[in-house]
């Protein structure tokens, strides 16, 4: 009986996760959805969906920069993404330098492709995002152009309405009075 028995404590330990193994996977999960539901938020919030993120990190650090204690990183990375009808790539680098007292990061290069359109403002926007290779200025003005554009697409969609109406209204008087 004895021998038996431990045979099923032994199975059970197997096979049974540990307790703190599953926490942490709670604790994995939990996070997962927390930027998840923070993600979409922002999406909500700006209109930006990004749907899909890459990105490689290269270590620079040469034996020199090794005995000083500095440490130079590589970033690339490549963002695919759109707000509201507009489509957008994105790649840039950021080259990471940390010493003993700060860690500083430069970007490098900075590259926005997008589908050809229409709007040369928004080409003017781009332009400049990349001179300046200012991420924050891309983001903000592609979405403050298109909630205008949005809004300019509303009121010249009601001044068409009402100037068919009018011209409608129009036709009808000079029937009306014709008769």
């Amino acid at each position: 009986w004895e021998e038996t028995s431990g045979v099923p404590k032994s199975f059970q330990e197997i096979h049974q996760p540990d307790p703190e193994g599953w926490e942490s996977s709670k604790d994995l999960r939990s996070q997962v959805e927390h930027f998840n539901s923070e993600l979409s938020f922002l999406s909500t919030l700006t209109g930006i969906n990004i749907r899909n993120y890459s990105k490689k990190t290269e270590d620079l650090t040469n034996a020199e920069m090794t005995e000083n204690s500095i440490k130079k990183v590589l970033q690339r990375h490549r963002l695919l993404g759109s707000c509201h009808m507009v489509t957008f790539q994105l790649e840039f680098q950021i080259l990471e330098i940390q010493n003993k007292e700060k860690l500083s990061s430069v970007v490098t290069d900075f590259n926005i492709i997008m589908e050809p359109t229409e709007f040369l403002e928004l080409s003017e926007f781009v332009s400049r995002a990349e001179e300046k290779r200012d991420l924050f200025m891309f983001f903000r003005s592609l979405h403050f152009f298109v909630k205008w554009f949005e809004y300019r697409k509303r009121t010249f969609k009601h001044f068409k309405v009402q100037s068919k109406i009018f011209e409608f209204k129009h036709i009808w008087k000079m029937k009306l009075d014709w008769c």
